[in-house]
């Protein structure tokens, strides 16, 4: 599936960098073009499973909570130790 829509990406960044570049004006699309494509690059359920977890950004309401099921704690940072968000 991921391959699918990586190699669609990439044949229409081809298309539509050639085709703009032999143009003085830029190609439209029609509204149900544009809505199939979106559909396509939009994601999947179940393609994005770490946004259905439930991220704590405080690390102590995570430990209480994971203390009181008896769970580990999986800690996520981004570069320079920030927590990392979900942009």
């Amino acid at each position: 599936m991921i391959l699918r829509r990586f190699l669609l990406l990439a044949s229409l960044v081809v298309v539509f960098s050639t085709g703009t570049l032999h143009a003085d004006l830029p190609q439209s699309i029609s509204t149900g073009e544009f809505e199939k494509l979106h559909r396509m690059f939009k994601p999947q359920a179940g393609e994005s499973r770490w946004m259905e977890i439930d991220w704590y950004p405080s690390v102590w309401e995570a430990r209480q909570k994971a203390a009181a099921e008896g769970k580990p704690i999986f800690l996520m940072a981004g570069s320079g130790g920030a927590p990392a968000a979900g942009c």
